[in-house]
């Protein structure tokens, strides 16, 4: 056997034959409601499905995800300098493996976008794996006409995926490169982390933008799912799949507006703690503090947990302390000693405000003892940091009193 027999038992099967193509296909269409469409590369199987602007999916209507302006998108670092949704191009794929990887193909590729009446999900079907260049064909065409790729988790798994397979192609497309990419799920995580145990989509979709699945299908089921319909032909192992990928592009498009509504909101209208939390720490990376500190107060009047309402009061103290406003920061650094005795963090702060701001020796003294106490008990790594602060104070109370 020669060497490039021995290769060949390692590609996936081929299924080359025209009428087994064409069987699959009519198979196909009762169930998917797609058709095959040709190309230079060979068929595949495309399924368009379009959804009117006045759709509701969960809270929002379509209508509203298109009507409004995206300026507030840098807020969660990415530009958005000329973004236009109409321009943009929702991706989710299905795959062979989770892990990624050259030896994982993307079956099923799904696209969203709008046009001024509608919004279309568009999905590219692999029926076989000798049907991935006629997928990744189609797949250029549609993204050449856009400007901006929409995805979630595609900067670590879908985008990646994607261009390994139009490299190992050959075909010399130019894919996903040098398009403006927008990952919702890190933008997501940056705004609701605290508030969820998950910033996954479907928890997402439960817990922020009122989407209910009925019937999903797992995503850890699908790579198998699809390796049964290609052992046994049968259409009907593709119906959840498809109609799984769908929802996902449909919600990336009102979770789009979700992250646009909510970072557009002043202050004064946010009415959930941990999203004005969450927005004060992105103002603040954005250099903006002082709005910054007007979130905090903001989130701090609504929380009503005592863990999230040390962090924000400890937040805002660092900030206040930034800008010299040492004044504002007393009397929330005392009220964080009084719901946490042990932060010893805040302790230090309160010492040194009495030390070297109001030269209060006497009340630095007293705090810097009660920390210390509660580090020993603790054995704390500030321990040895306390007891050096508290010996110099000794010293300084000391020199002012003596004759």
């Amino acid at each position: 056997m020669d060497l490039t027999s021995k290769l060949r038992r390692f590609l996936p099967p081929q299924n080359n034959s025209d009428t087994d193509s064409r069987q699959t296909a009519c198979d196909l269409d009762s169930l998917l409601h797609g058709q095959e469409v040709d190309t230079p590369f060979g068929p595949c199987y495309v399924i368009e499905e379009t959804w009117p602007l006045a759709k509701r999916h969960g809270h929002w209507t379509l209508r509203e995800v298109i009507e409004t302006e995206y300026r507030s998108l840098d807020l969660y670092g990415h530009p958005c300098d000329n973004f236009d949704l109409h321009r943009a191009l929702f991706l989710d794929t299905e795959t062979t493996g989770l892990a990624g990887g050259t030896g994982t193909y993307a079956f099923l590729v799904g696209l969203g976008f709008f046009t001024p009446s509608h919004f279309v999900v568009k999905q590219l079907l692999m029926r076989d794996y000798n049907e991935e260049l006629a997928l990744l064909y189609l797949l250029d065409q549609e993204i050449q006409t856009k400007d901006t790729i929409i995805s979630f988790n595609g900067k670590t798994f879908d985008l990646p995926l994607l261009q390994t397979r139009f490299t190992i192609s050959r075909l010399g497309l130019a894919g996903t490169r040098e398009k403006r990419h927008v990952d919702l799920l890190h933008m997501a995580r940056r705004l609701w982390k605290q508030k969820l145990q998950s910033c996954s989509l479907t928890s997402l979709e439960t817990h922020i933008l009122g989407v209910k699945r009925v019937g999903d299908i797992p995503g850890y089921e699908i790579p198998g799912r699809y390796f049964e319909f290609l052992q046994t032909r049968d259409g009907t192992l593709l119906q959840d799949i498809v109609i799984h990928n769908v929802i996902d592009i449909v919600s990336m498009s009102t979770l789009l507006y979700r992250l646009q509504t909510t970072a557009e909101l002043p202050p004064e209208e946010c009415d959930c703690s941990y999203e004005a939390e969450a927005i004060a720490h992105l103002s603040f990376h954005s250099r903006k503090p002082r709005l910054a500190l007007k979130y905090l107060e903001a989130a701090a009047q609504l929380s009503s947990d005592d863990e999230q309402y040390l962090r924000i009061s400890r937040n805002a103290a660092a900030i206040l302390k930034r800008l010299g406003q040492y004044e504002r920061a007393l009397p929330i650094w005392k009220r964080i000693l009084e719901i946490a005795p042990d932060d010893l963090s805040t302790a230090e702060e309160l010492a040194k405000y009495y030390e070297h701001r109001t030269k209060d020796l006497t009340s630095a003294e007293q705090i810097t003892r009660r920390a210390l106490a509660v580090a020993w008990q603790s054995r704390s790594p500030k321990t040895s940091a306390l007891e050096h602060r508290l010996r110099r104070l000794e010293r300084k109370t000391h020199a002012r009193t003596a004759p």
